[in-house]
Formats: structure tokens, C-alpha cells, sequence
């Protein structure tokens, strides 16, 4: 399903997942601004919770990444952040959710998978990296290549297929029973799905990056 144009600027076409990223980026980034101008060396308020959720993720994922969790910590991070208001601000009439568009899912999936295999090379040497193709044997390299573009094609179709269908049956129910069962269902589809959807996006990722560092 195509998504539509919003607007042009020159001959460049602003497709509406495009407008909206930039709205969730823009927000972002002011609201980090904001909530760390002023940071202190003892933490205390806001700077305190922000200080807790980022060892929260740092603890999460320390399992799944290992020592380099330090470096992926401000990815992994970031993708949850993204992945989170992008699943969530289609709740609010008039906007859009930038993850019900598949080209959205499939670019954050091959940045994740590319940004691993980068640092599998880093870690490993480009010739080990290479090898793992090849392993137990050269005749597995058809399987080891499809288990790889697989994994990120999977990682970004499940979640544009949750997000995706789920916009499309509040839109059905909308129209069955308008201001009535659409209120219950969006608080589920829109806001718990998208927390559902962004910490198994999220877990996810740091798997696959593990993956490629071992």
C-alpha cells in the first residue's frame, strides 16, 4: 500500500510516513534538549528517572549484547524511543504512525542488521567474519545467506504487520460502531500493542546484534 504525498518541497515529494519521522525526531530531540540542559552530578528529579530508565535498558539488554552493551546502549536506546512514539502517536486524530509503513519497518531492520555486522567485523576481523558464512561447511553458505536476509525481513514484517493491522480494524469497528468500541480497542492497539510491539522490536535487535558479535 502506497502512502500518500503530503506535500512537495521543489519536486521532492514528503510522503506521510516521511513527514511524520520528522515530527517524532523533531520531538525527540527537543525533549531531550529539555530534559538534560541541566544536568547535575547528583542526580535528583527528572534526571534521576532518566538516569534509571537508561540502566534499566543498559540491564535489559546486558544479557543479550554483553560487554559491548555500553556501546549499543545509546542505539538500542534510540530505537526505543522511535519505534515507541512512532507505534503509539497514531492515537491522536489526524496523525500517523510512521510503522505502518513497510519501507519504515525495513529501514530500521537493515540499519539494526547492517550496524551489527559492522561491529562483528570490528570485533572479529573481516576474514573470521567472512568465514561464518561458510560454517560448519562451504555447502551451507546458500542457508547461512537466506538465514540472513530472513532475519531482518522478519524483524521489520512483524512489526508493520501489528501496527499496520491494527490501524486497519479500529478503522472497521470505527465505521460499524463509531465513539463506542473504537475507545477501548485504540487504548489497546495504540498504546499497550505499542509498547508490546516496541520492547519485542527492541529485545530483538539486541539479540541479532549479539548474534553477529559471536
Amino acid at each position: 500500500m502506497e502512502p500518500s504525498i503530503l506535500f512537495h518541497i521543489g519536486s521532492f515529494p514528503v510522503y506521510q510516513p516521511v513527514f511524520w519521522t520528522w515530527v517524532i525526531m523533531a520531538f525527540l530531540a527537543i525533549s531531550s534538549f529539555i530534559l538534560t540542559r541541566n544536568l547535575q552530578k547528583t542526580p535528583k528529579g527528572v534526571q534521576h528517572f532518566l538516569e534509571v530508565g537508561i540502566e534499566w535498558v543498559e540491564t535489559l539488554i546486558a544479557h543479550d549484547v554483553g560487554p559491548a552493551r555500553k556501546i549499543f546502549v545509546p542505539l538500542i536506546l534510540m530505537t526505543a524511543l522511535y519505534v515507541g512514539v512512532a507505534n503509539m502517536i497514531g492515537v491522536i486524530p489526524g496523525a500517523y504512525s510512521p510503522t505502518e509503513d513497510l519501507t519504515t519497518t525495513l529501514t530500521l531492520s537493515l540499519m539494526i542488521y547492517v550496524l551489527g555486522h559492522i561491529a562483528g567485523i570490528a570485533k572479529k576481523g573481516f576474514g573470521k567474519w567472512l568465514k561464518g558464512f561458510i560454517e560448519p561447511t562451504f555447502l551451507m553458505l546458500p542457508l547461512n545467506l537466506a538465514g540472513e536476509v530472513s532475519e531482518f525481513v522478519s524483524h521489520s514484517f512483524r512489526l508493520y504487520g501489528n501496527i499496520f493491522g491494527g490501524g486497519i480494524l479500529l478503522g472497521i469497528l470505527y465505521m460499524m460502531a463509531p465513539y463506542v468500541l473504537p475507545v477501548p480497542l485504540m487504548a489497546w492497539f495504540g498504546i499497550i500493542m505499542g509498547i508490546i510491539q516496541t520492547a519485542v522490536f527492541t529485545l530483538l535487535a539486541s539479540i541479532y546484534i549479539q548474534n553477529k558479535l559471536t
